[in-house]
This record gives C-alpha cells, sequence and structure tokens, in this order.
C-alpha cells in the first residue's frame, strides 16, 4: 500500500503546487496540471491493485471508477480554454459531472458489497446532504437553477456513499469513511463557488475543492487493495 499512498500523494501535491505551470503557461496550465495530478490517482490505483493476489470485481470497478473521475476532471478543466467559456462553461459543468457521477456509482456498489450488514441508525446519513443543498437553496445561498434536480440525486448519491462506507470494517472503512466525507467536502464547495452569492473562485477554491478531493482518491487508491 506504500506505493499507492505516495503516488496518491503525488497527486495532492501536483494539483496545490501546479508544477506544469512553469513550463506550460496560460490556461493550458492549468489544464495540463489537473490532468497530471488525476493521473497519479490513477496510478496509485493500479499500485494498489499490484499487491492483490488476483483482480476481483470490486477492485476492477475502483479502477475504473478512478479512469471515469479522470475524464470528469479533464471535462471540467477545460471550461478555461473553450473559444466561449462564460457562455459554455455550464456545459462542460454538466459533462464534466456526468462521468464522476458514474464513478461513485461504482465506488457505492463496491462498498455495499463489502459491507458488514445493514445497519438501520445510519440511515439518516443518507439524506444529510440532500436536506442542506435543500436548505442551502431555499435561502438563496445556492442557486442551483435547472441542474437543482440532477445535484439533489447527486447529494443523495454522496451521502450513501458515506453510509454504505460507513458499514464497512477494519482498514476499508478507515479508508473509505474519510475519503466519503472528503467527497461532500470538495464538492459542496465546489458547488458554492459555482452557484453561491459571489461565484468567485478565490484563494481558498484550491484548499476546500482540490486538496479534499484529491486526497480522497488518494485514499480511495489505498482501499483497492484491501475490497
Amino acid at each position: 500500500m506504500l506505493l499507492a499512498a505516495i503516488l496518491g500523494l503525488c497527486g495532492v501535491l501536483c494539483i496545490m503546487l501546479h508544477p506544469l505551470k512553469l513550463v506550460v503557461k496560460g490556461p493550458f496550465g492549468g489544464f495540463a496540471g489537473k490532468a497530471f495530478a488525476s493521473m497519479f490517482f490513477c496510478l496509485a490505483g493500479v499500485a494498489g491493485a499490484a499487491q492483490r493476489e488476483r483482480l476481483n470485481w470490486q477492485a476492477a470497478a475502483l479502477l475504473f471508477g478512478f479512469c471515469m473521475a479522470c475524464l470528469g476532471d479533464i471535462l471540467l478543466a477545460i471550461e478555461p480554454i473553450l473559444a466561449n467559456p462564460e457562455r459554455d462553461k455550464n456545459y462542460a459543468f454538466v459533462t464534466g459531472a456526468v462521468p464522476f457521477f458514474f464513478a461513485h456509482v461504482l465506488n457505492l456498489a463496491v462498498l455495499l458489497s463489502s459491507s458488514g450488514g445493514f445497519v438501520p441508525w445510519l440511515l439518516p446519513v443518507l439524506i444529510i446532504l440532500p436536506a442542506a443543498y435543500a436548505v442551502l437553496w431555499s435561502l438563496k445561498i445556492f442557486d442551483f437553477g435547472k441542474v437543482g434536480g440532477p445535484l439533489t440525486v447527486y447529494a443523495l448519491l454522496l451521502g450513501a456513499l458515506a453510509w454504505a462506507a460507513a458499514q464497512t470494517g477494519g482498514a476499508l472503512r478507515l479508508l473509505t469513511l474519510p475519503a466519503a466525507c472528503l467527497f461532500a467536502v470538495s464538492d459542496t464547495s465546489l458547488f458554492y463557488f459555482n452557484f453561491g452569492p459571489k461565484r468567485e473562485r478565490g484563494a481558498g477554491f484550491s484548499w476546500l475543492v482540490m486538496f479534499p478531493y484529491y486526497l480522497a482518491q488518494a485514499l480511495m487508491a489505498c482501499a483497492v487493495a484491501f475490497v
């Protein structure tokens, strides 16, 4: 698991330090940097799978999920290099969100298959995030507009991910439950920057969106060895 952890942390460092911006200038630097950082959690997942005696469907599903998440990262990163970024940013956001949705569906399927059993008192975890989004939307802190329905479903999926992770055990829970929480923090922060009152990506964007997301992917990559 050590190699998987190192590669995962390399992805975190890459997205936070942006080393490629030293050689790739302009908006293409950000695009290349994000694609490069996402490559690391894919490699970390492969490193985790290499430690296994055999590749079961759960490990294969997580690896495919990393590929889908990497695709989502790339699609979201194209916004600054679009010919008309202001006009097409919503399209880029939606097309980028679709691969993330399917990646989390795969993650959820894996965690449910690894569950130690149904725990009824954990069920409220499923609705915490959708309920929070509904309140924020009603208070006009979030203005989801036409994508409110799909994002509510996405929030339910994130809640289900945390719920399923909490029902696993051992090293798998120690890795996937923090990862699920970090995914929720990252996506909620992203929605705030995209649909909040200011809609500006300030200095906190990297720490509130990118850092928890890539750390979550690093943890999920380490979990490949335990599913």
